[in-house]
């Protein structure tokens, strides 16, 4: 028995990029979703520094693949930002990537990565600038241009700020908007990757708090979240999914593409109407924030049942460690819009005030500034219950916080108290004949010093010195040679 809901049209219509092979991936996850006619449910796209890369796509249609032909970038985003930066080509193929294939008519454009890679989160942080420059800073300027031409210049120079904010603020409503899903590394990557993935985070965290750049939300889902998730499913669960890696894009995809849907359903009284769900993603900026708790319909014998599942589900996210809202010192996080959408098996029969009841409970502890948006549907769905929480918080998951930084910080602990010892292979000492007598004069083999050259090196001169030695003009290029 399906989820039938999720054959609903979605409430926000929206194009998939994926950037690199971890977040080709996931964009390749969504294309599987498929409308009754058999059409792709979302625009998807793939962009790799390489072909061989692209190959492994199955949903993804060949035509809506790009290859920056560099060969691969390696898991070295520092580097790859350097080669995107100087190799001209590459550059250039990107720039025609955002411009003409990132064209959506959609309201929203999902950018996909993996941290801790070379050419997905190099590629993603270009391609907020360049979208950013092409889509939605030409719109800035127009409106500015319409201010300039209603009231004047003389006005205008009174107090541009102003209506330099003005002008921002017109042409927002016309923003095409970008979410940003990107992953992080498992804690076994290493030291130097969880400090260039801390790096990069923190640029895209940066431009997501810069409201010019359009950036509606960022999810920053966990690798090692979903690792620890895999590890522990029973053997029957595993039959479909070979690793952590497509589990955790299976529940990225399941995740945003359920609460699309669900939000469009109706049939009951109190319905999750699209224009809020709508509100929920597309205004202010920060951390979309995702759970889901799920437990068969037998279950649940009343209403108080659903709506401590709500309240349970607020604790945490299906996509990374948990956000901490209340800080120990009794400061809080901002929060905006909260949605609270429950999906009830057909089989199930408890009335509506379970949704009242847990929007009163989870309201009056949460630092909320925005709306709480509730609402149920009545539907197939797998003879289970699910509820849904989603709001967007201007604060990180746990892990990325803080996390990281201690990860790397234990790890460069362990690492100096690791006595290296050097490899070599040991000499062996023989008494075999060697050919050669010991009074044998080497200089018939035109080899040696004579004495006069053997003055000018003393006896005590340490061959490991170089202070006197002028490596100014050693051409290192034959290092290059084969």
């Amino acid at each position: 028995m399906a989820k039938s809901f999720t054959k609903n049209d979605p409430a926000i219509n929206m194009t998939m990029v994926g950037f690199g092979q971890a977040g080709t991936r996931m964009a390749d996850e969504f294309a599987k979703f498929r409308k009754e006619d058999g059409q792709p449910v979302y625009n998807c796209l793939a962009l790799n520094s390489n072909d061989g890369d692209l190959d492994g796509l199955v949903h993804i249609p060949p035509a809506n693949r790009v290859s920056l032909q560099l060969g691969g970038l390696g898991k070295n985003p520092e580097v790859a930002m350097s080669v995107l930066e100087k190799n001209e080509q590459a550059k250039e193929k990107l720039k025609q990537f955002i411009h003409q294939r990132v064209r959506p008519q959609d309201d929203l454009v999902l950018f996909f990565a993996g941290l801790g890679g070379g050419t997905g989160t190099s590629t993603i942080v270009k391609a907020i600038e360049e979208f950013f420059e092409y889509s939605n800073k030409p719109l800035i300027q127009e409106e500015f241009k319409k201010l300039v031409e209603e009231i004047g210049v003389a006005e205008i120079k009174k107090d541009q700020r102003k209506y330099q904010k003005l002008a921002f603020r017109r042409a927002e409503k016309k923003f095409v908007k970008i979410g940003v899903v990107v992953t992080l590394p498992l804690r076994a990557d290493g030291p130097d990757a969880l400090r260039q993935v801390n790096t990069f985070a923190d640029k895209i965290w940066s431009l997501a708090k810069n409201p010019a750049k359009g950036i509606a939300f960022v999810i920053f889902a966990d690798n090692q979240h979903f690792y620890d998730e895999f590890k522990n499913l029973p053997d029957n669960q595993k039959v479909e999914i070979d690793n952590y890696r497509d589990y955790g894009n299976v529940k990225i995809a399941e995740a945003i593409h359920e609460l699309n849907t669900a939000t469009t359903g109706g049939g009951t009284s109190v319905t999750f109407d699209s224009a809020d769900f709508r509100r929920i993603v597309l205004e202010h900026n920060g951390s979309l924030v995702i759970n889901k708790i799920t437990k068969s319909s037998k279950n649940i014998k009343n209403g108080d049942d659903i709506k401590d599942m709500f309240v349970s589900s607020m604790k945490g996210s299906i996509l990374h460690q948990p956000i901490q809202l209340q800080n120990e010192d009794g400061s809080t996080q901002k929060v905006h819009h909260l949605g609270l959408l429950a999906v009830l098996d057909q089989s199930n029969k408890v009335g509506s005030s379970f949704i009242d009841d847990a929007r009163v409970e989870i309201a009056s502890t949460l630092p909320l500034t925005g709306t709480v948006f509730t609402g149920y549907l009545e539907e197939k769905n797998d003879f289970s219950v699910s509820a849904y929480t989603f709001y967007k918080a201007e604060a990180l998951p746990d892990r990325l916080a803080v996390g990281l930084e201690k990860e790397y910080k234990d790890f460069m602990e362990r690492q100096s108290s690791v006595k290296y010892v050097a490899a070599g292979i040991s000499t062996i000492d023989t008494d075999e004949d060697d050919g050669f007598d010991d009074d044998f004069d080497f200089s018939e083999l035109g080899i040696g010093l004579d004495d006069e050259e053997l003055q000018d090196f003393p006896d005590d001169q340490n061959d490991d010195t170089l202070e006197d030695l002028d490596i100014s003009n050693i051409d290192f290029s034959i290092l290059d040679e084969d």
